[in-house]
């Protein structure tokens, strides 16, 4: 691990997660992992992409999908991901701003036949 425990260096993840060089470089490309550049020093990933890596490696090696299906699953996990984070900043500010019993009233009324 890097000084920095939040971080790891490219060395330590491809140890840790036993993977090629060659294909971090091809998840970097398709930034389904993204490294700190540090000027002058070896590539770090955050716990962000070490978790990427463990879903990807999960995927391609234990319930054998191919790369290319594990990438799409990574990007649809990650957009899935920003959904939920985007939802609940809603949801916080509607009740912040003390509008969810008008909601559940909104939300309620869609399952009435519309006739």
């Amino acid at each position: 691990m890097a000084r920095n425990s939040r971080i790891v260096t490219r060395r330590t993840v491809i140890r840790r997660f036993s993977l090629a060089g060659e294909i971090l470089d091809r998840l970097e490309e398709l930034e389904l992992v993204v490294p700190v550049h540090r000027p002058g020093k070896e590539r770090v990933y955050r716990l962000e992409d070490m978790d990427r890596l463990r879903v990807y490696q999960l995927l391609t090696q234990e319930l054998g999908v191919n790369p290319p299906g594990a990438e799409i699953i990574l990007r649809l996990r990650g957009r899935l991901m920003n959904l939920q984070h985007v939802l609940y900043r809603l949801l916080t500010g509607i009740r912040d701003q003390g509008l969810l019993d008008k909601l559940h009233e909104v939300l309620s009324s869609l399952d009435e036949e519309p006739w």
